[in-house]
């Protein structure tokens, strides 16, 4: 018992002689304490760059495809593509958009009816703050561009010619247009409008297209400025410009409600 107390006794005194051990970093070394730090979250991709192994398309205001040679056309009745589809997206080789900075993408691919009732697949148009599917290149000229259209509900249609690249200049022809209705042409230039022509004895006219069947639209665009305009067969507009000779097409709605729905199909451009 007397030789384990004396063990205990010497080993205390060996601990309070041997040197003590601290946290303070010597003189003149430094001493890093890693901390722990939330990985940085991953950077937005840009447009066109891979997305979890999937490509993002490109979409352009213009998606710069040329125009068809002679005795050619670009034609397109929206069937081949997933109901649902929003074109810009899924074919950005031959459709690009036109959109205000708060705008959203809506031109889809959707079913609607035939003249005898049928299912059908056509283009639906919904109000979205100037929103404008569009197709072809700055330097389209003398082309002839014609669809269908159908009303469904609230709204006018919106057809831009001699569309530039950025989308901030053209010719629009408006079918309707508030309380005035009628058929107008509008030149745009950055955010600045300006009435050409101006038929609101067309009232008559733009009101009958609202009987929800479809109708024809069709506009010649010459590399002279000049712009010819038919609905129905019935020429509406015939103005030469002097600024605007050459631009892609766009094709949207003018919002003037809260829900305005226009169907669009059997869309065509050839040249003149």
């Amino acid at each position: 018992m007397r030789k384990g107390l004396w063990l205990l006794a010497a080993g205390a005194l060996l601990g309070a002689c041997a040197p003590r051990i601290t946290a303070e970093p010597l003189p003149g070394v430094r001493v890093d304490v890693p901390i722990q730090v939330p990985p940085p979250a991953s950077p937005p991709q840009p447009a066109g760059q891979a997305q979890g192994g999937v490509t993002a398309p490109v979409i352009k205001v213009l998606p710069g495809n040329p125009l068809p040679p002679a005795g050619s056309a670009f034609v397109d009745d929206f069937s081949s593509y997933p109901t649902g589809a929003v074109l810009p997206m899924v074919a950005p080789d031959r459709y690009g958009v036109y959109k205000a900075p708060n705008g959203t993408l809506s031109p889809a691919v959707a079913e609607t009816f035939t003249p005898q009732g049928g299912l059908d697949k056509a283009l639906r148009l919904e109000a979205a703050n100037t929103t404008m599917l569009t197709t072809g290149a700055p330097d389209w000229t003398d082309y002839r561009v014609s669809f269908r259209f159908k009303y469904e509900t609230g709204g006018t249609l919106d057809v831009g010619l001699f569309v530039g690249g950025g989308g901030d200049r053209m010719l629009i022809v408006r079918l309707g247009w508030g309380y005035t209705g009628g058929v107008h042409l509008i030149k745009v230039a950055g955010d600045q409008r300006f009435t050409l022509v101006s038929r609101s004895e067309l009232k008559p006219l733009t009101e009958a297209l609202k009987d929800k069947n479809w109708h024809d639209f069709a506009a010649e665009a010459r590399s002279d400025g000049t712009v010819r305009v038919m609905v129905d067969q019935q020429t509406v507009i015939e103005w030469k410009d002097p600024d605007y000779r050459a631009g892609g097409i766009g094709i949207g709605i003018n919002r003037l409600g809260d829900r305005i729905i226009w169907h669009i199909d059997d869309l065509k451009v050839e040249r003149l």
